[in-house]
């Protein structure tokens, strides 16, 4: 029926146009839709045997089901998103090996790789490993949320339209699943952060490893050092945030579980979408570029929190740098870094941008009508503002007044103005939070106050000690001046006396990786108590002073230190 009425409407649309010129319609020949039908080549579909009895079924789905052959039977890792596409790509596995499947592992909730798991079973009892946690979030997605998600999975995927619409889904051809389509099983084994089991003859590592979803987990095949991440990553820049919506990714945790993967050293990476990449090197290297764009865009979007930046400001002062984003595996074929930057501002501080035009604004339909009598009335942007807020209408006079001074932003009457709406709309509001917010406002734009930064030095001894040493290096990485360092790579290992703990810190082209580990060779080894490094990093105790007092010990010279230092904002 749907199909039916975009015909009819099609048609209507045609008869209507007259000489009207027809809209342009996007194609294959255009550079964004070139660059995505090139990208789709390898979704072609095919069972592809990257290494012996491991077989990776790509293009029956928008993910891939993984067939690992033991002695007397199989484990297929992710089934697809519904029963045809499960029975099409278990009848190209049948053609390898007829051995049953003994057991089935779910990497995570997400639709595409749970919903074909009773095909895989062949009406037997099959034991289904997942994490404990990912019924609970099959039951969000299906009773809680099903409807939008519904509506904004068809909008993201492209569900609905014309197949010749549909170049490719980015990590797979493409998405479909129906409602009668759906043959999930539920997890029969679960567990938390580590469950090593052997199947078939197989030896698997079972690892939770928070990603793309809370309950993400990889699969690793010790014996052989094959690494199977899930969705953690694929030859696509990852969806840190999904627009078709999703609870708030937590970054570094997806940071951290790649770290834990590549120290593993697999030999192979066998994805759950694109295609697998063997050798050891070539696995490090593609790990490592997917978790330095990641951390480069979490830690450079808080270091622009922390100097006030709003949202629309974070996506266009916070770009990855060329070395990653032109990397192979980071093209914008499924996440983009402007939505990431929107996604981590959002997790830390909510919807609010911090600019109290914002805070309340007009109702959208309203604001399109003064919109459109704006542009009918020809009048220019300075003149309505002021009328707006001659007429007492003061949330559009702040509306107005804040697109006057980022268009002049030198302009002390649109400054102004926009600090006496602010100071209207507080006289006018009995919430006190958002009174005190506006009035503040008013006065830093009258230049009556200035907001300034805590001053670490500050900080009483006490409160500083009882801070944890590694999250006080991890710290660090969101206050580094990036884009001096991209051209850097140095190795400075602390090694904490009092706490007998060795950190090592990573500086990589633009990215602070700190890690609780003691890394070979360093340039820069730092020996002190931790009580010491927090005062010379918060400028309590000067470090020539610290070093001249036998607190502190470093082999690479005190000027390196110094340098390192001296990369980081206060």
């Amino acid at each position: 029926m749907f199909r039916l009425l975009t015909g009819l409407l099609a048609a209507l649309l045609l008869l209507t146009a007259c000489d009207e010129p027809a809209e342009t319609e996007a194609t294959a020949e255009q550079p964004g839709a070139a660059a995505l039908a090139a990208h789709g080549e390898m979704f072609e579909r095919r069972v592809l045997t990257p290494l012996p009895g491991v077989h990776v079924a790509v293009g029956y789905g928008l993910a891939n089901a993984i067939m690992i052959e033991g002695q007397d039977g199989v484990v297929v890792v992710d089934t697809l998103e519904s029963r045809p596409r499960a029975q099409q790509a278990l009848a190209a596995f049948r053609k390898i090996t007829q051995k049953p499947v003994r057991a089935i592992v779910l990497t995570h909730n997400h639709a595409d790789h749970i919903f074909g798991a009773q095909v895989f079973a062949e009406g037997r009892p099959v034991p289904v490993y997942a994490h404990r946690t990912t019924s609970a979030h099959i039951d969000r997605i299906v009773n809680v949320l099903a409807n939008t998600i519904y509506a904004r999975s068809m909008r993201m995927f492209g569900q609905l339209l014309p197949p010749e619409e549909v170049l490719n889904a980015g990590i797979g051809p493409d998405l479909q699943v129906a409602t009668p389509d759906l043959a999930l099983l539920r997890p029969t084994v679960v567990f938390d952060g580590r469950m090593a089991v052997e199947i078939a003859g197989i030896r698997l590592e079972l690892v939770h490893a928070p990603g793309e979803t809370d309950d993400q987990l990889f699969v690793w095949l010790p014996a052989r050092r094959v690494l199977l991440p899930a969705d953690n990553i694929y030859r696509a820049f990852p969806n840190l945030y999904t627009i078709r919506g999703t609870a708030h990714r937590d970054v570094m945790q997806w940071v951290h579980s790649l770290d834990r993967m590549r120290d593993l050293r697999p030999q192979a990476l066998i994805p759950s979408h694109t295609l697998p990449l063997i050798g050891e090197d070539k696995v490090a290297g593609v790990l490592t570029a997917y978790r330095d764009a990641i951390q480069y865009l979490h830690d450079q979007t808080v270091r622009g929190i922390n100097r006030g930046l709003t949202p629309d400001e974070l996506v266009e002062a916070v770009r990855l740098p060329p070395h990653l984003a032109g990397h192979p595996w980071l093209a914008e074929h499924y996440g983009t870094a402007r939505w990431s930057v929107r996604a981590i501002h959002n997790g830390y501080l909510g919807w609010f941008n911090g600019d109290g035009a914002d805070l309340d604004p007009l109702p959208a339909t309203v604001r399109s009508r003064r919109l459109a009598e704006a542009f009918a009335a020809g009048r220019p942007l300075p003149e309505q503002a002021r009328a707006a807020q001659q007429a007492g209408d003061h949330q559009w006079a702040a509306e107005l007044a804040r697109h006057w001074l980022r268009t002049e932003p030198d302009s002390d009457e649109a400054r102004q103005l926009l600090a006496r709406a602010f100071t209207d709309l507080a006289g006018n509001n009995a919430n006190p939070n958002a009174r005190h917010w506006y009035l503040t406002q008013a006065r830093e734009l009258r230049g009556d106050l200035q907001i300034g930064r805590p001053d670490p030095s500050e900080l009483p001894d006490a409160m500083l000690d009882d801070l944890p040493i590694g999250a006080f290096l991890a710290g660090m990485a969101t206050r580094l001046r990036a884009e001096e360092t991209l051209d850097s790579d140095q190795l400075v290992r602390f090694e904490f006396t009092d706490v007998d703990r060795v950190f090592s810190a990573h500086l990589r082209r633009g990215v602070l990786a700190v890690r609780e580990i003691a890394t070979p060779d360093p340039e820069i080894t730092i020996r002190t108590t931790t009580r010491t490094w927090k005062r010379i990093v918060t400028r309590k105790r000067n470090p020539a002073l610290a070093l001249a007092a036998d607190e502190v010990s470093v082999d690479g010279g005190l000027i390196a230190v110094s340098r390192f230092l001296a990369l980081f904002e206060r």
